[in-house]
C-alpha cells in the first residue's frame, strides 16, 4: 500500500501559484481524471477534498460532459447580457424556486466576486431606500474570497492583512464567533451591540469552510436572524463552499430554518467543470432595482456554457428526490465515526470538526514542518487533502463509493500512526 516515491517534480513555471512562495514549487502534473480519482502518468490519486470543495459530482461525468457537447453544437461563443439565453434563464428560475421562491439571480465568474456583488447590493439597497447605513460585518474567523477587494476585506482570514494595509472600506470582520460551550450566547450579545451602529448587512457562511469548519450551536442562526430582523439588517449567506449538497441539504443554511436575504454560491454549482458564481437575491431586495439600474456587471455574467453545465449538475443533484444528497447521510456517518476515532488516537490532532461531507483535522500547535510532512505522506500514499494553515480537510466528492471512503480513511489513520511512531511529532514539538 505504501509508496516510497512521490514522483513530484520541481517545476520552473511562468504561472503564479496562489498563497505560496514561488521559489522551488513542487507539483504533480495532472493529465486525467475520473470519478473520485485524478491521474498523472504514473499515479492514481484519491481526490479527497473534491479539488477545493468544488467537484461534488466527481470527475468525468458523462451526463455533464454531454452538456459541453450540446453547447458546442450551437456554435455560440458568447452572448452579452442584453440578450437572453434558455440555459441562463432556466438556471435562474430553478435556483430561485429552490431558495427564495421569488427574486432574481445575478451570475458572476466565481465565489469572491459573487460575495463582493452581494455586499454592494446590500449597501445599494439601503442607499436607494434613503438610509445612510452602509457597514457590512462578518465573523472574525471567516473567509469569503481573496481575489477581490470586497471579499478580501470582509474575510476574517489572516490573508486580509495584505489587502487591508492598502484599502479602507466599511467592511469589518468583527463579529465574535459562536462558542459551543455557551451555545453562542456571548457571540449573540456582542453582535447585537454591533447591529445598532449603522450596519446594513452581515455576511455569514452557511457552514464554515476555509476558516476551519467552525460549527454553529443549535438554533444559533435562528437567533441571529431574529436579531437582524429586529434591527433591519440584511443577511448575506455565503454558500460558495457549503452549497450543493455538501452538508446534506441543497444549501447548508436550509438545515437551520433561516431565510437569508441574499445567498452567494459557486464551486459545486457546476461541480468545478466550468467557472460560475451566483448572487441569489430575494424579492424584497431585488424589487428596488425595478426602477433603479443595477450598477455592476461582468463580461461573462451568465455565460451560456457554465449555465448549461450548471443545469446538468442541477439535474443530478435533484434527480430521484435528491438521491445523491440523501446518500451523503450514510457517508457522513462513516466520516464522523472514523475521523473522530482518528482524532482521539493522535496527540498532534487538536480537533476534528465536521458538517456533512465538509470537515477538517486541526493540527495542534501550528508547525509548518510537521504539516508539510503530513501532506507529503498523504500524497505519497495517493491521497490529496487540501491544507489551509493548520487544517487538513476531509471533503470527498458526494458520489464517492463507501468502500473507497473507508479505505482512504484507514490509510490516513496509518499515515498519522507512522508520523507518531517514527517520532516526527516529538521532533517538531519538543
Amino acid at each position: 500500500m505504501m509508496n516510497n516515491t512521490m514522483n513530484i517534480i520541481r517545476r520552473v513555471s511562468n504561472t503564479f501559484i496562489p498563497w505560496v512562495k514561488q521559489n522551488n514549487i513542487k507539483q504533480l502534473n495532472i493529465n486525467k481524471a475520473s470519478n473520485v480519482f485524478i491521474y498523472n502518468d504514473k499515479r492514481k490519486i484519491v481526490d479527497f477534498t473534491s479539488g477545493a470543495m468544488a467537484v461534488n459530482l466527481g470527475h468525468n461525468n458523462s451526463y455533464i460532459l454531454d452538456g459541453f457537447n450540446n453547447h458546442i453544437k450551437t456554435g455560440i461563443s458568447y452572448v452579452p447580457s442584453n440578450f437572453s439565453t434558455y440555459e441562463r434563464d432556466k438556471l435562474s428560475s430553478r435556483i430561485i424556486e429552490h431558495t427564495h421562491k421569488k427574486g432574481k439571480v445575478f451570475f458572476t465568474n466565481a465565489g469572491a466576486d459573487a460575495n463582493e456583488c452581494a455586499i454592494f447590493t446590500a449597501q445599494e439597497y439601503f442607499n436607494l431606500s434613503g438610509s445612510k447605513k452602509s457597514r457590512v460585518i462578518s465573523f472574525n474567523k471567516s473567509f469569503h474570497g481573496g481575489s477581490t477587494i470586497g471579499a478580501s476585506l470582509i474575510s476574517g482570514d489572516k490573508r486580509l492583512e495584505n489587502k487591508d494595509k492598502f484599502y479602507k472600506l466599511s467592511l469589518e470582520p468583527i463579529m465574535e464567533n459562536p462558542n459551543m460551550e455557551d451555545k453562542g450566547k456571548a457571540s449573540l450579545k456582542q453582535i447585537e451591540k454591533l447591529l445598532q451602529n449603522d450596519v446594513c448587512a452581515i455576511i455569514i457562511e452557511g457552514s464554515s469552510g476555509s476558516a476551519g469548519c467552525i460549527l454553529y450551536p443549535k438554533d444559533y442562526l435562528k437567533k441571529l436572524e431574529k436579531l437582524c430582523n429586529k434591527y433591519n439588517v440584511l443577511i448575506i449567506c455565503d454558500e460558495v463552499m457549503s452549497g450543493w449538497g455538501r452538508t446534506g441539504s441543497l444549501f447548508a443554511y436550509q438545515k437551520h430554518d433561516i431565510n437569508p436575504d441574499i445567498i452567494t454560491t459557486a464551486k459545486g454549482i457546476t461541480s468545478g467543470y466550468s467557472p460560475l458564481g451566483a448572487v441569489i437575491i430575494n424579492e424584497k431586495v431585488s424589487d428596488i432595482f425595478n426602477d433603479n439600474p443595477l450598477m455592476y456587471g461582468l463580461t461573462y455574467s451568465g455565460h451560456i456554457l457554465p449555465c448549461t453545465i450548471a443545469n446538468r449538475c442541477f439535474d443530478l443533484y435533484t434527480n430521484n428526490y435528491y438521491e445523491i444528497i440523501r446518500n451523503t447521510y450514510e457517508k457522513t456517518d462513516i466520516i464522523e465515526k472514523m475521523c473522530n476515532n482518528i482524532f482521539l488516537k493522535y496527540p498532534f490532532i487538536k480537533d476534528f470538526r465536521n458538517n456533512g461531507m465538509l470537515g477538517c483535522f486541526e493540527i495542534d500547535n501550528y508547525n509548518n514542518k510537521l504539516l508539510e510532512r503530513i501532506c507529503f505522506e498523504l500524497l505519497n500514499n495517493n491521497i490529496y487533502c487540501l491544507r489551509i494553515r493548520n487544517n487538513i480537510f476531509i471533503a470527498p466528492p458526494l458520489i464517492i463509493d463507501n468502500e473507497i471512503l473507508i479505505d482512504t480513511l484507514d490509510k490516513i489513520d496509518m499515515i498519522f500512526e507512522k508520523i507518531l511512531n517514527i517520532g516526527i511529532y516529538n521532533e517538531y514539538y519538543r
